[in-house]
């Protein structure tokens, strides 16, 4: 009995999860030393509130990767959304969240209509057509919003935090609402998953032609792909609505090449078909406290995006290098 509950620490090892989950515990270990106070409930709740956009990010572009494509649009795309909603709401008239709400996941739906578009049916190279794509969203989003503004109704705060808003506090004294929106995020993945969709997304990413043969439309799939990818940016423009009530076009600028490191790093292979979604958290976790090590470890400014950038190669190398090595071991062992 005792060997049957005996934990397979070599099989273990094996698994492609391993090295990120390494890779997040020497990180949290490392924040954990620079920072005394680290593991004080006020500190944890506003890591929670900074990571959760990145994280949404990182779970949608983990969708499209394993479809076979890759999203350099979704960080203009969620600022659009953002600023569509921040300029709808009136905080005269509370049903103007409502408003806001519903254009902005028609917004969310018509930018992953149009990429999937792109990709999938007119057969663009994912990277061109999305880096394109996202200067018709940025330039749309200066449109809406020339200059950084916006508003929102009262109980829209409840998006970032539920104790703000009168009749809500007791929900969020008890789960902080940016961990409510990760859990979202994953139900929404867990549904999908378990569909023939979800089967899908991964057959098209593994081997396209494969899949086309097999009778699955391989386009639409990537379309829908890149629509469930956009829901997931909605999440987070709502999110930050919630949390600033205004928006900008260059608010997600930085957020692009970040989520899809994240993902990257979090074990989703960049050739498709392979990968774990909700890894992808852990890989946005990974590269948030990246910037928090670099934080506290008081580097100078100067060579603060050197060092981030080196950390990050080092962090996708070894992701990328352990994979290798365990493929070739399964090989060696196949023999």
């Amino acid at each position: 009995m005792k060997e049957k509950n005996k934990i397979n620490w070599k099989t273990l090892a094996g698994k492609p999860e391993f090295s990120t989950i390494l890779m997040l515990v020497i990180m949290v270990i490392v924040t954990a030393c620079l920072q005394k106070n680290f593991f004080s409930q006020r500190t944890i709740l506003s890591y929670i509130n900074s990571f959760t956009p990145l994280i949404l990010l990182a779970m949608g572009q983990a969708v499209v990767i394993i479809a076979g494509g890759l999203d350099m649009s979704c960080g203009t795309s969620m600022a659009l959304m953002l600023c569509v909603m921040t300029r709808i709401m009136d905080p005269e008239q509370p049903f103007s969240g409502v408003t806001a709400l519903v254009i902005g996941l028609l917004v969310a739906i018509a930018i992953g209509l149009i990429n999937g578009f792109a990709v999938g049916y007119l057969r663009l190279p994912a990277v061109i057509a999305t880096f394109a794509t996202s200067y018709a969203w940025l330039g749309t989003a200066l449109f809406v919003t020339p200059t950084p503004g916006g508003q929102q109704v009262a109980w829209f705060k409840a998006f970032y935090d539920m104790k703000q808003v009168p009749g809500l506090e007791a929900i969020g004294s008890v789960i902080p609402t940016a961990l409510l929106w990760i859990l979202l995020a994953c139900v929404v993945w867990y549904i999908i998953s378990r569909t023939r969709t979800g089967r899908y997304i991964y057959a098209v990413g593994s081997d396209a032609e494969n899949a086309y043969a097999s009778g699955i439309n391989t386009a639409k799939i990537q379309t829908i792909a890149y629509v469930i990818n956009a829901v997931f940016l909605y999440f987070a423009a709502v999110y930050y609505a919630g949390q600033n009530g205004a928006g900008s076009a260059h608010f997600g600028d930085t957020l692009t090449l970040q989520a899809i490191a994240a993902a990257v790093v979090g074990g989703i292979a960049m050739s498709g078909g392979r990968g774990n979604v909700y890894l992808a958290i852990a890989g946005a976790l990974i590269m948030s406290f990246v910037s928090k090590i670099i934080f506290f470890a008081d580097i100078p400014n100067a060579y603060q995006t050197l060092v981030s950038g080196l950390i990050i190669i080092a962090a996708i190398g070894i992701s990328a290098a352990y994979a290798a090595s365990q493929k070739k071991a399964a090989l060696k062992g196949g023999k």
